[in-house]
């Protein structure tokens, strides 16, 4: 994705159409290079029952405020559902669906995994060929074919990402038809959920490789902990300071897009936060400590358990430890809020 991005200005058109959608933040925060000895270590902590890192200063998790804070992602609006009749659906169906609503129909059968994946090489090869034709007398058709495959090499890549690196679910073509439609969702709770799954999945061994929204995980980290935090020099005299979302400052300010001075240095990782103590963690803005983070998962757990009969996550498989995280996507609960979810919980 960002391969792509770096060598590309998209038009305006497109941009105004990512705006709409509420997903331009992502693009205009850009990259984070991972500091994955930072990563592991924070995984080390991590304790799939409660979904709570477990630190020397009590327990820590992130919430969907930060989410909200730190990216910029919806967590309010509908719950990103995904229609019973989808997951039933052939190959053949979600190409057509897939040619429907981008013009992209892929003949190589590499470019396949399983019914429902496709590699986003053959994805970004589109684009590639799409790009240098989307002009201000482009017809809005096009410029909503290409948006579409933007958004969909989007999730694969930045928010979705599975551990291949390289492919993406086409069931989240069920909510491309309608790009108007899509800051009605709760994206960052989807965001948050697969996120949660993922950091399970590896703590408890079931996969060799952590996958994610991981940027999410280190700028939550840098935030919330003064002694993990890089220095932030000073901003030059005419580039005003950035507000929300609060990632964009670790770009902004560092130039972490391109050069990151990461520790790269698992033994430190570890004594750093080995070695935390209260005054280095930073509680004001967004609440993330014990008596919020506690409130907070039960709530959610109650909610994920409640739904657990009709859950089914949008890439492809129930979560393997229980209800707790198959909060994903719900099957057939339409014009339910996560308010009006959580009030029918309890």
């Amino acid at each position: 994705m960002w391969d792509f991005m770096k060598d590309r200005n998209l038009h305006p058109r497109v941009v105004q159409r990512l705006r709409v959608t509420g997903f331009y933040k992502i693009l205009e925060i850009e990259r984070l290079q991972l500091d994955w000895s930072l990563v592991t270590a924070l995984i080390e902590r991590w304790r799939p029952e409660t979904h709570i890192f477990h630190l020397p200063i009590g327990e820590a998790t992130i919430t969907l405020q930060d989410v909200e804070v730190l990216y910029g992602l919806s967590i309010d609006g509908l719950p990103v559902a995904l229609p019973q009749a989808m997951r039933e659906m052939t190959r053949v169906k979600y190409l057509d669906m897939l040619q429907q609503l981008s013009g992209f129909r892929p003949q190589d059968d590499t470019a396949h995994s399983g019914a429902s994946r496709m590699s986003l090489t053959a994805i970004r090869q589109h684009l590639e060929i799409l790009h240098p034709d989307i002009t201000g007398e482009t017809d809005d058709l096009h410029i909503h074919r290409y948006t579409r495959l933007l958004l969909l090499f989007m999730f694969g890549g930045v928010l979705f990402p599975n551990t291949s690196g390289n492919l993406v679910s086409l069931r989240f073509l069920h909510h491309l038809q309608r790009l108007d439609d899509l800051p009605q969702y709760s994206w960052g709770v989807a965001v948050l959920a697969y996120l949660y799954r993922q950091i399970c999945r590896t703590s408890m061994g079931t996969q060799h490789d952590v996958c994610g929204f991981l940027p999410l995980l280190q700028v939550w980290a840098w935030e919330r902990f003064l002694q993990l935090q890089p220095p932030l020099p000073p901003l030059p005299l005419d580039v005003p300071p950035s507000f929300l979302p609060l990632a964009r400052r670790w770009v902004l300010r560092r130039g972490y897009v391109h050069i990151y001075e990461a520790r790269h240095n698992l033994p430190l990782c570890r004594d750093l936060l080995d070695m935390l103590e209260g005054a280095q963690r930073r509680l004001e803005g967004i609440s993330t400590f014990r008596q919020h983070a506690s409130l907070h998962m039960r709530v959610f757990s109650v909610f994920l358990r409640f739904y657990d009969a009709v859950l089914n996550a949008i890439v492809g498989v129930l979560c393997p430890y229980g209800p707790h995280l198959s909060l994903l996507f719900i099957s057939d609960v339409n014009k339910c809020t996560l308010t009006q979810a959580l009030l029918a919980a309890f």
